[in-house]
C-alpha cells in the first residue's frame, strides 16, 4: 500500500515571532517561493512515489502549523499529541486533535510534560529515537515508553541550530541512520553506536543544509538538495535519492521531515 502522510498548506506560513535560533523576523520568507517549494514536495509525494497526501486546514496566526510533523508522534492506531513548549505554538495541538477525531482516530493522548511530537521522535525498527534538551524533556520520553509500549533511545541535544532530533537525525530503514554527531552529547552519540547497525555521519555544513530533516520509506529518500554532498553519501549506501529545494522554510527552522508527517508508521 502507498504510505499515508498529512500536510499542511503554507498559507499562513510567516515569521510571526522568534524562537530557534533560524527565526528572524526581520528576515521573513517569500510567500510565493514557500508555496512553491511546498507544493513541489506535496507533487513528489504524489506524481513521483504515488503516496497518498491528507491535508489539513491551516489556520490564521499559527503560521508553524504548516511543519505538520510537530504536532504528535503516532504509531499504529495510537496518537500521543504534543505539549508545545512556546505558548506561541500551543494551539496547534487542539487543531490536530480535531483532524485525527474526525478521521476516526480514537486513541489520543496529550503529553503531559514538554514534547513535540515527530520533531523530536523518529521511529527505528521496534523503537523510538527521541531528543531531549531544548524543546522535549526527559519525563516525555518515560510517557513515550509506557503510551507506546516501545524502548525508547533517549538522546541529549545541545546545538540550538538544531533544537529538534529530526533536523539532525534521519532513520532511513531499520537498519541505518543519519545523523550529524555534533548536535548531541557524547553519551548520546555512544548509544546511538551501540543501537544502530550502520550510521552515515554528516559534516556541520552537510546538516546546515537541511539534509537530514528527511523523510524515507526504506528505499526512496525525500530530503533538502542543498547539501549535494550528503546526498552522494545517502546513494552510496545504496539508497534512491530525491533532492527538493526547500530551504524557504529553514527560515523558520523546517524542512521536508517538518513538513510531514507520517500516518502509517
Amino acid at each position: 500500500m502507498p504510505k499515508q502522510i498529512l500536510m499542511c498548506p503554507p498559507d499562513y506560513f510567516d515569521i510571526e515571532y522568534e524562537i530557534n535560533v533560524w527565526m528572524h523576523q526581520d528576515d521573513q520568507p517569500s510567500d510565493l517561493t514557500a508555496h512553491q517549494q511546498w507544493q513541489k514536495l506535496h507533487d513528489i509525494y504524489i506524481q513521483q512515489l504515488g503516496w497518498e497526501v491528507k491535508q489539513i486546514t491551516p489556520v490564521k496566526g499559527l503560521p508553524d502549523m504548516v511543519f505538520a510533523t510537530d504536532c504528535c508522534t503516532i504509531i499504529g492506531d495510537k496518537v500521543m499529541l504534543s505539549n508545545f513548549r512556546y505558548a506561541e505554538r500551543q494551539p496547534e495541538t487542539e487543531q490536530f486533535e480535531k483532524w485525527f477525531l474526525e478521521n476516526g482516530y480514537t486513541q489520543l493522548k496529550k503529553a503531559s510534560s514538554f514534547f513535540e511530537g515527530g520533531g523530536d521522535t523518529l521511529v527505528f525498527g521496534d523503537k523510538i529515537i527521541a531528543g531531549q534538551g531544548f524543546r522535549s524533556t526527559p519525563e516525555a520520553h518515560k510517557e513515550l515508553e509506557d503510551y507506546f509500549g516501545r524502548e525508547v533511545i533517549s538522546l541529549k541535544i545541545i546545538d540550538p541550530h538544531f533544537y529538534h532530533m529530526d533536523t539532525s537525525l534521519a532513520v532511513l530503514d531499520d537498519q541505518t541512520v543519519a545523523y550529524y554527531p555534533g548536535a548531541i552529547d557524547e553519551a548520546s552519540r555512544e548509544k546511538l553506536k551501540k543501537s544502530v547497525p550502520k550510521l552515515i555521519e554528516a559534516t556541520p555544513e552537510e546538516a546546515r543544509g537541511f539534509s537530514l530533516n528527511a523523510v524515507s520509506d526504506g528505499h526512496n529518500i525525500i530530503c533538502s538538495d542543498a547539501s549535494v554532498s550528503l546526498l552522494n553519501k545517502y546513494r552510496d549506501t545504496g539508497f534512491e535519492v530525491i533532492g527538493t529545494p526547500i530551504l524557504e522554510f529553514r527560515k523558520s527552522g523546517g524542512g521536508v521531515k517538518c513538513l510531514t508527517l507520517e500516518l502509517d508508521l
